[in-house]
């Protein structure tokens, strides 16, 4: 039937009118003139003009049982088949860059070459548009294309790089269905989709399969090799790779997969910071001849730094035979990072001098630098001249500057940064993140909380905080709004957010920085039984050993600070290993709760284990002697400390020196070290002295103090407040009423006393006079019988505390109001008898306060234990630890 066809005596084609080609008009077009149209077209216009004659033509629309037909070629021209006419036709459109026509006209093409259908795929990819080069792939089959080894690996790659599981567990089923098991580059890519995808599990499955057949290669176990290196399995990494070594080395191999083999286990050997295991596949790269290669010896550079070695890193990178700006910049980051700035900054300049094109890893490697160094103004300059320059900063480099501008406290420089980053898109609006807590945007969000936080903008802080989703939220986030609360504003909304962060939905562990943040917050209110169960919370959870140094020396700070130092000391000796601040903390523990011997005993201790005293070690020791009255001793240290260890004393020391003497009763001595100081005092210095004058009721040298601080713009509520309160007792009234008004006319407010105490329903808090509580009645009522009963013992109200120009029952009945009194009377009928009460005041302890605590101390059933901010008052038994030295 096929044969009876009528025979084709004229070429087959058409009065071709187009602009395509002028020497076709006039004259008919056959199939070999419309394929080289096509490949002479150089515009989608002129290519829409021949694919339309065409389709008027017939040409393409054969019926597919005629395709494997040989008709018999026209005189003198080669046979031109519909189908090649059709693929012509895909080519010409992708030539001119219309992969949407080139697509829709191979779909037309039956059968479809999968050559083309890979070539699409190919491009979309190139230009990022994986879900395109999926879509078109599943269209590929639709059509009835079958895929071959070319296909499927780069539609694997666009699934691993999207990524998408559901995608490339669905490609998975077309290898098996369609015979592809045991093609080792297929299976390759399997692996490295898998692996792209996060799903580890079956990665390795595929991998193994891929052993069992025996067609495993290099490419196989460089796949797998860096799924775990993803994955941050680093220790199997490196296990996969010695048994690559021993497996792969007979098998047909390039210089390239080497190249890959090394760079891909060196960022395991990097996150482990193992420097043998680096040195050794150095050594293994240098026998196999891929050391001279760039990759290599930049990833061997970065390795060296990350290990702490940059003198390896040194010497690979002068043995480098070609340098990029990849190398230097692995430098620069490496110095940086090990703390190394002036180095890092020096390779900076050379590579400036060199005129070494700078990248934005360049750019953000200095500028975190000098944020780390908390040199912030230099940051910001950097980041200015990275902006001239025209280099478009990234993520990392807006968090670096951000902390930059968290160090400095630069408020408006870190709005700026803010602004920048919504401006250029590098921080989005929708608040959609990536969802595995390594999103950019993400980071950049919880270094806008650091920063607001850091500069007390706590409004704006905790606006960012709340606008992350509570699911996307991950440990970061929650650390820098918690330690922002804990460091600079309300440790209560700290430790509120502590508990909210453990509880459901979308609970998160806090992590060691976490701890240490709550564990401060729990120091400044004195929040013991919270600091107990964060205590306990650390104990249960083994995965903090690893953070013993920071955690166990806030637990130390934790404990001393709400009064429990023989706790503090528990866990101190439970430490297996020691570093600076672990001696300095004990020691410092002691001190403020006047157990000057034991600080002491602690400081011989930390010598005897190798720890050299520094400048922060002889200021609390001087301290401690202060606190304990042990006058003879802080000065044979004070005079000690350059003498025989090489320390010099600064201003801090002096004015430890200065409190020393003055709570001894020796001002005059503290008065001629002032004069005698070889340097000009600062602040601190006026404020012990004034502090002192208070003490001994010295109003002249009081008046001189204060006038310094006036001097030097550093006088505060409580500079005023002091020589207020010497004034009043010396029967000045006139002049307490001058300094009242020259606070009210300066804007200075006197910060009211508050106190504050834990009972069995919570923390209580009472401000001077406060009757707002409702136990009030109740408390009045106790503190009346109290003191009633302790003047019958011999109390006398110290008056003179009574700050106000009034009578002597007047006074009485004020000294009755302090907050301190009010607290210890709620602690007395919400606390169980034998248990402590703790109390914890912001100002200094009236004097009238702690005589009629030391007396209460004997008739009730109570440790009292308050704490101002000074030092710790231990009440028991009709004494109090600081021995008169407060």
């Amino acid at each position: 039937m096929l044969f009876n066809l009528p025979k084709i005596t004229t070429p087959i084609g058409v009065r071709f009118i187009s602009g395509a080609n002028a020497a076709c008009f006039g004259r008919n077009a056959s199939p070999i003139h419309f394929a080289a149209l096509l490949k002479e077209c150089r515009s989608v216009n002129a290519v829409r003009q021949v694919h339309q004659q065409l389709i008027a033509s017939g040409l393409l629309s054969y019926p597919a049982s005629l395709l494997a037909v040989s008709f018999p070629p026209l005189p003198s021209e080669p046979f031109v088949s519909p189908k090649s006419l059709g693929t012509g036709v895909v080519a010409a459109y992708l030539a001119c860059g219309s992969t949407n026509e080139a697509l829709s006209a191979l779909e037309h093409v039956t059968p479809s070459p999968p050559v083309w259908w890979n070539l699409l795929i190919r491009q979309h990819i190139k230009e990022g548009h994986l879900d395109h080069a999926i879509a078109i792939s599943c269209r590929m089959l639709r059509a009835g294309t079958r895929p071959d080894h070319f296909t499927l690996p780069h539609v694997l790659k666009a699934c691993g790089e999207l990524p998408s599981y559901r995608c490339g567990i669905t490609f998975h089923g077309v290898i098996c269905r369609n015979g592809f098991e045991s093609n080792v580059f297929i299976c390759n890519a399997l692996v490295a989709m898998y692996a792209r995808c996060g799903s580890l599990e079956e990665a390795s499955l595929v991998f193994e399969e891929i052993t069992m057949k025996g067609i495993d290669d290099v490419i196989s176990w460089n796949s797998i090799v860096a799924a775990h290196v993803k994955h941050k399995n680093p220790w199997t990494a490196l296990d996969m790779f010695s048994r690559m070594a021993m497996i792969v080395h007979k098998k047909a191999t390039n210089d390239r997969s080497d190249i890959i083999s090394i760079v891909n286990i060196l960022p395991a050997c990097a996150s482990l910071k193992v420097l043998p295991q680096t040195r050794e596949i150095h050594g293994h790269a240098i026998r196999d001849g891929t050391f001279p290669d760039a990759f290599v010896g930049n990833a061997l550079v970065d390795t060296y730094a990350k290990c702490g070695s940059m003198k390896d890193a040194v010497k690979v990178f002068n043995m480098m035979e070609f340098k990029d700006v990849v190398s230097w910049n692995a430098m620069v980051t490496g110095y940086s990072q090990s703390g190394n700035f002036e180095a890092a900054f020096e390779m900076f300049k050379n590579m400036r001098k060199q005129n070494i094109a700078l990248d934005v890893v360049t750019w953000t490697a200095v500028i975190a630098g000098y944020a780390q160094r908390g040199c912030g103004q230099e940051a910001l300059n950097i980041f200015r001249q990275m902006v001239f320059s025209g280099s478009e900063p990234n993520s990392v480099t807006i968090i670096s500057l951000l902390s930059a501008c968290a160090s400095l406290g630069a408020c408006s420089h870190g709005m700026e940064t803010h602004a920048y980053s919504l401006k250029n898109g590098l921080l989005s609006l929708d608040n959609h993140f990536g969802g595995d807590g390594d999103d950019e945007d993400l980071m950049v969000h919880n270094a806008l909380v650091d920063m607001y936080s850091k500069c007390r903008i706590f409004k704006a802080a905790r606006s960012i905080f709340d606008s992350i989703p509570r699911k996307e939220r991950n440990v970061v986030t929650w650390t820098v709004m918690i330690g922002g609360y804990a460091q600079y504003g309300d440790s209560n909304d700290a430790l509120m957010l502590f508990s909210e962060m453990n509880s459901k939905p979308y609970p998160v562990a806090p992590n060691a920085f976490t701890i240490s943040c709550a564990l401060m917050a729990c120091a400044h209110l004195s929040a013991l039984r919270m600091g107990k169960q964060i205590h306990a919370y650390v104990v249960r959870q083994h995965r903090y050993e690893a953070s013993t140094y920071f955690v166990a020396n806030c637990l130390i700070d934790m404990y001393s600070k709400c009064g429990d130092v023989s706790t503090a000391r528990y866990v101190f000796d439970g430490m297996p290993r020691r570093n600076a601040i672990s001696w300095t903390s004990m020691m410092t523990g002691y001190g403020m709760h006047g157990r000057g011997n034991e600080a002491l005993e602690i400081f011989d201790k930390m010598q005897r284990a190798g720890f050299a005293p520094d400048d922060i070690s002889f200021l609390v020791v001087l301290y401690a002697c202060s606190h304990s009255g042990m006058v003879d001793r802080g000065l044979a240290y004070f005079d000690s400390m350059s003498r025989d260890y090489g320390v010099a004393a600064c201003a801090e020391h002096y004015a430890c020196v200065i409190d020393l003497l003055a709570r001894s009763g020796r001002i005059d001595k503290a008065w001629s070290i002032v004069k005698d100081m070889p340097m000009e005092p600062t602040a601190v210095v006026w404020v012990a002295l004034l502090s002192a004058c208070r003490v001994h009721s010295n109003v002249e040298l009081a008046e001189y103090a204060l006038s310094k601080l006036v001097e030097m713009n550093a006088e505060n509520d409580g500079s005023y407040t002091l020589i207020s309160n010497i004034y009043a007792k010396a029967g000045r009234w006139k002049d307490v009423a001058r300094i009242r008004n020259l606070m009210k006319n300066s804007g200075i407010k006197k910060r009211p006393g508050c106190s504050w105490v834990q009972g069995k329903k919570g923390t209580a808090s009472f401000f001077v006079g406060d009757r707002s509580h409702s136990l009030s009645p109740q408390i009045y009522a106790l503190l009346e019988s109290l003191i009633d009963r302790i003047k019958s013992m011999g109390y006398v109200p110290e008056t003179d505390f009574a700050l106000h120009d009034v009578d002597d029952e007047e006074k009485n009945n004020l000294l009755l109001e302090h907050s301190e009194k009010l607290a210890l009377a709620y602690g007395l009928l919400t606390t169980s008898p034998g248990t402590p009460i703790r109390i914890t005041k912001n100002l200094r302890v009236c004097g009238d306060c702690h005589t009629a605590f030391t007396y209460i101390s004997k008739i009730v059933d109570h440790e009292i234990i308050v704490r101002d901010p000074s030092r710790f008052h231990h009440f028991k038994n009709g004494s109090c630890s600081c021995g008169g030295y407060w």
